[in-house]
């Protein structure tokens, strides 16, 4: 189930219209969104990582790659 959250933000316009020209996303609710998934998504990345020379995570990370 998804809750959305209703809010109002300033934006700078100059980088809005630059993002919507290269992501070619129309509307800015549909940027934002992207947005806010690609940072979870880059942020998460950046936690499993960390794990990766710790020895405590133990997958192969070149194998999980080959499954997507």
């Amino acid at each position: 189930m998804e809750v959305y959250m209703r809010t109002n933000i300033d934006l700078d316009d100059v980088l809005v219209k630059k993002a919507m020209d290269l992501t070619k996303i129309s509307t800015k609710k549909a940027l934002i969104h992207k947005a806010l998934e690609e940072l979870v998504k880059a942020n998460t990345r950046k936690g499993m990582l960390a794990y990766l020379d710790s020895g405590i995570w133990e997958g192969n990370l070149k194998e999980l790659r080959t499954m997507r």
